[in-house]
């Protein structure tokens, strides 16, 4: 068992009909006749089981009929980039930009299949000693809603689903969602690889989610000064309120990160950081 959950549990595991390494994901025993943990399970096979993208872990395969269900996915001896930024902030920091731009890779490719993740945060990526990350975890994604979906209900979820540090606030009003949403929650995921914190907490489930839906994120580069303003600039604007004052799509965002610096000056890697403190001693 590599992680356990409060719903599920991560085996590290091997195909006996391909010899393939595998990481398995199934429900802790007293979930595993839970029928919407079992839909959840499908539905993450149903969304993922085609995609193929450097910057989306695999899903290969689901069996929710039997005493163990289970989805088979890509294995990956990596933690997440939560406890990464927990564990090693300083190594995450140095590697920002390659993690920021692998995260909204990962949701591009995920936007331009139909979808919205509904459930972007720190906990969803995988992330190497490089800073290279893969996006898991599709349970709670619907499609994208259209103008004509909408009309329908498209998009929408029954309940609100998804982790209250990160949500949207039309995700909070159960509006219909398309990849803007996303793009909220991860403006909420890059403040907290540039400060090391969320832009919202509260003293409660509900005051968190108010403040989602009317506090003014405080610019980040007022939390870390080493952050420029073009990308402080921008990670206001992906925290907009209102979807429509948000930068449209990743491939927007991705252009105009090719255009600025993230870091006023570029963090040290944690093994040169005693060497320099040494030598200003």
């Amino acid at each position: 068992m590599i992680r356990s959950g409060s719903t599920c549990q991560i085996y590290e595991a091997i195909n006996d009909n391909t010899g393939q390494k595998v990481a398995l994901k199934t429900l802790v025993a007293e979930r595993r006749k839970d029928k919407t943990e079992l839909k959840y399970l499908q539905h993450e096979f149903e969304v993922a089981k085609e995609f193929k993208n450097e910057f989306v872990n695999d899903v290969y395969e689901v069996d929710a009929k039997h005493s163990v269900p289970y989805l088979s996915i890509e294995f990956s001896p990596f933690q997440n980039l939560k406890q990464r930024l927990r564990s090693e902030y300083d190594l995450m920091n140095y590697h920002a930009s390659t993690v920021i731009n692998n995260v909204l890779q990962g949701l591009k490719y995920l936007h331009d299949q139909g979808w919205v993740h509904c459930d972007v945060k720190p906990d969803n990526f995988l992330v190497d000693d490089e800073g290279s990350c893969k996006l898991i975890d599709f349970a709670l994604a619907v499609r994208i809603s259209t103008k004509f979906g909408r009309m329908f209900g498209g998009g929408k979820s029954k309940t609100i689903a998804g982790t209250r540090s990160y949500m949207s606030p039309e995700q909070i009003r159960r509006k219909s969602l398309d990849n803007r949403s996303d793009i909220y929650s991860a403006g909420c995921l890059l403040t907290e690889i540039a400060t090391r914190k969320v832009p919202f907490t509260g003293n409660t489930p509900e005051d968190l989610l108010a403040r989602h839906l009317r506090m003014k994120a405080p610019p980040i580069c007022s939390v870390n000064t080493n952050i420029t303003q073009e990308f402080s600039d921008l990670v206001g604007e992906m925290l907009s309120k209102n979807p429509v004052d948000r930068p449209d799509s990743m491939t927007l965002i991705l252009d105009r990160l090719d255009s600025m610096r993230i870091y006023r000056t570029q963090p040290l890697h944690p093994s040169k950081m005693s060497s320099a403190e040494d030598a200003e001693f």
